[in-house]
């Protein structure tokens, strides 16, 4: 079917199961959070669920529950292009179904926007937590390349999608030893924390830092107050040792 994506990582970023990956959402939901009622966006990690869903899981947990249309902003890993992009096929597909895409939105997008469509890691990861989190949700899938303009695409998001809820997917430094990693990560955090997107430069450790710049740019159309850590992590914690670790973070906007 042309207008559905089909899923590209379920067995590899999390599980293919439906079952088990309801299962294993819900547990990485069940933390300390509370949800909040007027958190603009968040930052949130794209690794496999075994690494980052638990980091992920108290960014998904503080969000807002009267979210209908998330805009997620994600970094391209594999598929090579300058600019923006907007997904629009009408579905994308995780093993626990169809989640649609607001195709209003998506459309007016498009017309600023390139629209090639790809499987991509950092996008897809999203869609089974919002799929239990906000069943009757709908999202709109926004794909940066190299140099995108991340001022304008906040300003094109802020003026077709004003009431959205903003995902910025994001892991943080890859490959350091443990001690730099750390070091590395709270230079991006403590920029995030600022409410400054021109401290989220090209020189930070994180892959998706210009989706988390947009999502700063967002927030400051949106006058937001303030940003909050909510829960740090690498993949030392979940047995991957020191060496060689990513880091994960997961931060909100208000």
């Amino acid at each position: 079917m042309d207008n559905v994506l089909k899923p590209g990582f379920a067995g590899s970023f999390y599980p293919a199961d439906p079952v088990t990956l309801e299962a294993t959402v819900n547990q990485m939901l069940d933390n300390s959070c509370e949800p909040v009622k007027r958190a603009i966006g968040m930052v949130v990690p794209h690794a496999g669920y075994v690494y980052s869903g638990r980091t992920a899981g108290f960014g998904f947990a503080t969000a807002p529950n009267n979210v209908s249309t998330i805009v997620i902003i994600a970094p391209s890993h594999r598929f090579p292009f300058n600019g923006e992009t907007v997904f629009n096929r009408k579905f994308m597909e995780t093993p626990l179904g169809m989640c649609p895409v607001n195709m209003e939105i998506a459309s007016e997008l498009a017309g600023e926007m390139k629209t090639v469509v790809f499987n991509e890691h950092s996008l897809e990861v999203m869609i089974p937590f919002i799929q239990i989190r906000w069943p009757d949700a709908d999202i709109v899938p926004v794909v940066l390349g190299l140099d995108p303009d991340c001022r304008k695409t906040a300003g094109l998001i802020q003026q077709y999608a004003p009431d959205s809820f903003i995902i910025a997917s994001s892991d943080l430094s890859h490959f350091y030893p443990l001690a730099v990693a750390k070091k590395l990560d709270r230079v991006v955090m403590d920029a995030f924390l600022s409410l400054s997107p021109e401290k989220i430069t090209d020189s930070l450790d994180a892959c998706g830092r210009t989706a988390i710049r947009t999502l700063l740019y967002i927030a400051e159309l949106r006058e937001a107050e303030k940003a909050i850590e909510l829960h740090y992590s690498t993949s030392a914690d979940a047995g991957g040792g020191d060496d060689q670790v990513v880091g994960y973070f997961s931060g909100m906007v208000f």
